[in-house]
């Protein structure tokens, strides 16, 4: 495995802010979740779907935790996740912005065009991960 061009370790490094920002969000869910089942015991099943909600975002963050790894370490496999992750959130931007959300959908919209495409055809990029 060759080493990383430097496009690949910057996005590497937002794949491990995600991580912490998902991670971060995923406990924030959770610990509110039981204050307001306690607070509010009308409110247990909006509490039931806020765990849920922290799981997955904790699940989010190991994922990007271990894509931004792989991505600096270059492996391949690592680059194809997050090309399906930008694809996905291509598509979850487009519906976005169809459905009425145009200011974060663009911005999210031209981010991930821009990291997708850099991992797919970049030559630089598909040689350092041979």
């Amino acid at each position: 495995m060759g080493n990383a061009p430097t496009g690949v370790k910057v996005i590497s490094v937002l794949y491990y802010i995600a991580a912490i920002v998902f991670l971060i969000l995923g406990i924030g869910l959770i610990i509110g979740s039981s204050s307001i089942g306690e607070s509010f015991p009308m409110f247990e099943v909006l509490a039931g779907f806020l765990i849920i909600g922290g799981i997955v975002s904790i699940a989010i963050a190991i994922l990007f935790f271990f894509v931004g790894r792989g991505l600096w370490k270059t492996k391949n496999w690592a680059r194809i996740t997050a090309i399906v992750i930008s694809v996905l959130s291509i598509i979850g931007a487009i519906i976005g912005m169809v459905q009425g959300d145009i200011g974060g959908n663009i911005i999210s919209l031209i981010i991930h065009l821009i990291i997708g495409g850099y991992l797919l055809f970049s030559k630089s990029v598909k040689k350092s991960f041979k």
